[in-house]
């Protein structure tokens, strides 16, 4: 049986050498057919293929940051979930620090980073080990300064001390890596996270001795304010403000008309911040620049969505923090018991008492002793403190703070005030799933800096729903490919069969059954399908190369248009195959109604 089935295949390559003509004919429209179903799909794994491989090679295609810097810390164990669903999570305590660089004459962007920060890995980072000082930089800085890899790079870190007097110290980092402009085109340092945090904590005053900096600052709470209410004697002019807010403010908005104070001789403005916070300084800041301008005007610091709630009243006994001038409001000393101001409808809790005030995003309540006093110049239902005790109380709100009730004074909980964070997903196919963490922990927490993190993902899903539009595409044209192979091959064999049918007669009548008679238009077909495939592929190459020099300004010089994997090769020549052999064996089925009597008859 086995010899017979190779004396079959023989015939078949004869019978191909023989009508060479025909078979090499057949061969080219076979070809025509499967070329465009390989281009097609070279394509589409080519273009999309393309895209993905952009994505996947640029960090900031996997990295998920909040929208904005949050103002109160983020709980540790939110920041964990997050961490868990990433695969590389640095947390920082803002986002970014424009700092100087010696050589430079404008500030550069700083970022908080660390080794296994994918941005550090694609620049090829060298000599990192256990060192501290070290800082990847972006290529056009690098051009900039004249650096290269492993050369040094100096930070000019600057603050203002206590006296006003503005204070420099150069600190020395080597350069472990430089990023190619492709990733990163801006002007831009990464900084270990650790170094980074610590120059933030030194800019706000206190000590830092991981580099070796000093404080000038106790550590403890500092006063803060949602903005200054001002007060002027002389009607204010709007151009002023302009001028002035075009300089080093700490606010970006125009005031606005504060209807709160009835006076009859002042003109009251509220200077707010937009989701920030200012300090004493800032004040100062603001003081000096309506000085030079010409004004003289009363400062009360302001804050807003501050409530103190009574311990264990009943009914419950809620006031809001009202400002007053520094004249009108109680006095605070540093240790002592806070004195607050309540209005003379509140008598009735004059004394010792303890307010509730809520703090952090999870609005924890912290228990404060206080003494209540009563003053005519106190609104209904608000309450009044002493600029430094509301400006502790908005800290203590935003930073989730406790009390001591023996010291009088706040105190953290922790010493991470974790406000940001980049985070970068495995893959751009688990970016999806990392998002849906941060977008879920800022529905919890009711954070809007999380609730719309920033990331890519719009851009992959684009990607990725391009490329299912193009396979839909492709298997419908290689499903019309796939009708024209089944019949351009069973007319083929059948055609064969016809036209042999004598000599196929002749082989049944030799003593060779019909059933290995019709593997010689099997095989004949499968070695012509054979020959199509080559030519496709050929046609392919053909394709490919012309391609790569005529879009290489669109792709660059080592992309192509069209490509395709081993598994995709070998998957259209099986699918080519299975198809060609069922349809030949099918059409070769008329071998079985050849009536061999007859031709015996002849």
């Amino acid at each position: 049986m086995f010899k017979d089935y190779l004396y079959i295949t023989g015939l078949a390559f004869r019978d191909i050498v023989h009508e060479r003509i025909l078979s090499f004919c057949m061969a080219l429209s076979l070809g025509a057919i499967f070329t465009p179903i390989i281009i097609l799909l070279g394509l589409q794994q080519g273009i999309i293929g393309n895209m993905l491989d952009t994505l996947a090679s640029d960090p900031a295609s996997r990295l998920v940051r909040p929208k904005f810097m949050t103002q109160s810390p983020m709980p540790n164990e939110s920041l964990e979930v997050i961490k868990k669903a990433g695969a590389e999570f640095i947390p920082s305590e803002t986002s970014h620090l424009l700092l100087n660089v010696k050589g430079l004459a404008d500030s550069v962007n700083v970022v908080p980073s660390s080794k296994e920060d994918p941005f550090v890995v694609q620049s090829e980072h060298t000599d990192i080990g256990n060192n501290t000082h070290w800082v990847v930089i972006s290529e056009s800085l690098g051009k900039q300064l004249g650096k290269q890899k492993g050369d040094s790079l100096t930070l000019l870190l600057k603050r203002t001390a206590n006296s006003n007097y503005p204070e420099e110290v150069p600190v020395d980092f080597k350069i472990v890596g430089i990023l190619s402009t492709k990733l990163m085109p801006d002007l831009k340092i990464y900084l270990p996270v650790a170094i980074f945090n610590g120059i933030y904590h030194w800019r706000k005053g206190y000590a830092v001795p991981i580099l070796g900096l000093k404080g000038n600052r106790e550590e403890g709470f500092t006063p803060e304010y949602d903005g200054v209410i001002t007060g002027f004697s002389k009607k204010p002019d709007n151009s002023d403000f302009r001028q002035m807010l075009a300089g080093r403010l700490p606010f970006s908005t125009m005031p606005k008309k504060y209807k709160v104070f009835e006076t009859k001789h002042d003109d009251w403005l509220l200077w707010e911040t937009v989701n920030s916070t200012i300090t004493d300084q800032d004040i100062d800041v603001l003081n000096n620049s309506l000085l030079n301008h010409g004004y003289a005007p009363k400062l009360i610091p302001y804050v807003k969505d501050i409530s103190l709630k009574l311990n264990k009243s009943t009914p419950l006994k809620k006031w809001d923090i009202y400002m007053l001038s520094g004249s009108e409001s109680p006095k605070w000393n540093k240790g002592d018991k806070p004195i607050l101001f309540v209005s003379s409808g509140d008598k009735q809790f004059l004394g010792n008492q303890d307010v509730i005030l809520k703090t952090g995003l999870k609005n924890n309540q912290v228990v404060i002793p206080v003494e209540l006093k009563v003053s005519k110049n106190v609104p209904s239902g608000k309450i009044v403190a002493s600029h430094h005790f509301a400006g502790l109380l908005r800290s203590a709100k935003r930073l989730g703070a406790s009390y001591d009730n023996n010291q009088h004074d706040f105190i953290l909980k922790s010493k991470d005030q974790i406000r940001y964070f980049r985070v970068y997903a495995e893959s751009i196919e688990q970016l999806e799933s990392l998002v849906q963490v941060v977008k879920k922990m800022g529905i919890t927490l009711n954070l809007n800096a999380l609730k719309e993190p920033v990331s890519k993902l719009y851009e992959v899903q684009k990607i990725r729903t391009l490329s299912d539009y193009m396979k839909k595409i492709y298997f419908l044209i290689a499903f019309i490919s796939a009708i024209s192979t089944v019949f351009a091959v069973s007319s083929s064999v059948y055609a064969s069969v016809q036209r042999r049918k004598k000599d196929l007669a002749y082989l049944n009548m030799l003593g060779i059954d019909k059933s290995t008679i019709i593997f010689f238009p099997l095989m004949k077909s499968m070695i012509l399908i054979l020959i199509g495939i080559m030519i496709a592929f050929l046609g392919y190459w053909l394709f490919g190369f012309m391609a790569s020099h005529w879009f290489v300004g669109l792709l660059g010089e080592t992309e192509s248009l069209a490509r395709l994997k081993a598994q995709d090769i070998l998957f259209i020549i099986g699918s080519i195959l299975s198809l060609g052999g069922i349809s030949s064996l099918a059409a070769g089925l008329f071998v079985s109604r050849i009536d061999s009597k007859r031709y015996i008859h002849e």
